[in-house]
Order: structure tokens, then C-alpha cells, then sequence
């Protein structure tokens, strides 16, 4: 969590002394607003196969628990009955 909040701190602090410098320069507004769409629909883009293929709506427990030392019978309740999909 640490290095995502630095990561987007950085890149933050990266566009804004980018829109700085084209104010600086003289660019229109339009034209930044323009750049900033631009810069959105690319990295959405870009964001696409990870958002289709990597998020989930579900986690099986098991999996869930793969890199941790508990057990499902840790973690569930007594009457649990493990699902099996058809």
C-alpha cells in the first residue's frame, strides 16, 4: 500500500510541474484540457486488460489462504460445507 500511495504521489507531483511548465509556456487552456483527456484515454486504455482479466467478484477461500498460515477450518464457521460448482 506504501508504494502504490508513493508511486501516485510521484507521478502527481510529475504532472503538475508538467501542467506548470505548459502554462509557462504559453499553451492554451484548451489545449491543456485537450492533453489531460488525452493522457486519461490512454492510461484507461492501457488499465483495460488488467481491469477485464485480474479483477474478480469472487475469491475462494482456499485461495485466499494459499500464502497465509491458517486453515479453512481456521477461518470458517463449524458448518461449513465446501461448495462444489456443476
Amino acid at each position: 500500500m506504501t508504494i502504490q500511495l508513493t508511486l501516485r504521489l510521484g507521478i502527481q507531483s510529475a504532472g503538475s510541474v508538467i501542467v506548470w511548465r505548459l502554462d509557462d509556456l504559453g499553451f492554451s487552456y484548451m489545449g491543456e484540457l485537450i492533453s489531460n483527456w488525452a493522457l486519461l484515454s490512454g492510461s484507461l486504455v492501457i488499465a483495460l486488460p488488467l481491469i477485464l482479466w485480474k479483477i474478480k467478484d469472487h475469491t475462494p477461500v482456499e485461495e485466499d489462504l494459499r500464502f497465509s498460515d491458517e486453515t479453512v477450518d481456521d477461518v470458517l464457521p463449524g458448518e461449513y460445507v465446501k461448495r462444489v460448482d456443476m
